[in-house]
């Protein structure tokens, strides 16, 4: 919305200062319609850089664990590149395949022992203050920008951790 806004703005002001006679009406047009351009630009810029009119939103998700393979072997881990990134490999209970935590710079992950065997997956993203802001910024983009996610993995003291090496 706030694109349209710009482009109907910049033809107001282009359209005055071209077609419009010189005196108070070419003046104040041209006025209004610059300051709406401006702000509008600034708007864009502020959203961008600085996530105006957004706030950060936690979702939590637990979800119990099954062992992969055997009951021994609850999770796999692959170290990837340097060491300092990792894959881990575990498999939900009421899923047949195994799951992988994504390595992305907003991920982090935790290992813990107890019970019951779960993983909490908490989820933090970009989401529009209100309507208003949604209108003028979203731009028919109806994703939310990932923030941060964290992997809390807790598992019984009988099962083991696989790392796998590459």
């Amino acid at each position: 919305m706030i694109i349209v806004l710009l482009i109907l703005a910049t033809f107001v002001f282009a359209g005055a200062m071209i077609f419009a006679r010189a005196g108070r009406t070419r003046v104040l047009t041209t006025l209004i319609s610059g300051l709406i351009i401006a702000g509008g630009l600034g708007a864009i810029i502020l959203n961008d850089n600085y996530h105006w009119g957004m706030h950060q939103v936690t979702q939590t998700q637990i979800q119990d664990l099954a062992p992969l393979q055997s009951k021994r072997a609850a999770l796999r881990v692959q170290q990837l590149g340097t060491g300092s990134e990792r894959v881990i490999a575990y498999r939900v209970a009421s899923a047949t395949k195994a799951s992988r935590t994504v390595a992305a710079t907003t991920t982090t992950t935790k290992l813990t022992t107890g019970t019951p065997a779960q993983v909490q997956i908490r989820t933090t993203t970009w989401q529009f203050k209100n309507h208003w802001a949604r209108v003028l910024f979203s731009l028919g983009n109806t994703k939310t920008k990932v923030v941060a996610r964290q992997y809390l993995f807790t598992i019984p003291k009988t099962w083991q951790v696989l790392t796998v090496r590459s």
